[in-house]
């Protein structure tokens, strides 16, 4: 039985986007591990944050406040984890959605991960 895929166009979709995107970082050891050295929030609180970040980013939102890549700054200068990071987020707007906000948001994380790359590149 095929099931169909919708575009993310609500704020039930960045639930599902976020949870299955964050199930899939559990599922990885290291970036598990990562997330829980370098932050000093829960998960829920961090998983939170982002439902409000992806909401307004995609659906214009403006439920989240903050300033990811200053929270992002001290990150390690790991570039397989961005990339770990980038296809395991991809892989769950595939598993989930299809259509032009999906595509934006594929698009979107790959342009965090050149942001986030930027001091790594310029050393």
């Amino acid at each position: 039985m095929k099931t169909t895929k919708n575009d993310i166009a609500t704020p039930t979709d960045i639930n599902i986007l976020v949870e299955a995107f964050y199930e899939k970082i559990r599922s990885q050891p290291y970036l598990c591990a990562l997330f829980e050295h370098l932050s000093p929030r829960d998960w829920n609180q961090h998983l939170f944050q982002m439902k409000n970040f992806w909401d307004s980013v995609l659906l214009k939102s403006a439920t989240y406040t903050g300033h990811p890549l200053i929270l992002h700054a001290f990150l390690p200068d790991e570039r397989a984890q961005v990339k770990q990071w980038i296809h395991l987020f991809q892989e769950a707007v595939e598993e989930h959605f299809t259509g032009p906000t999906a595509a934006t948001a594929q698009t979107l994380a790959n342009k965090i991960r050149r942001v986030f790359a930027y001091p790594s590149t310029a050393k």
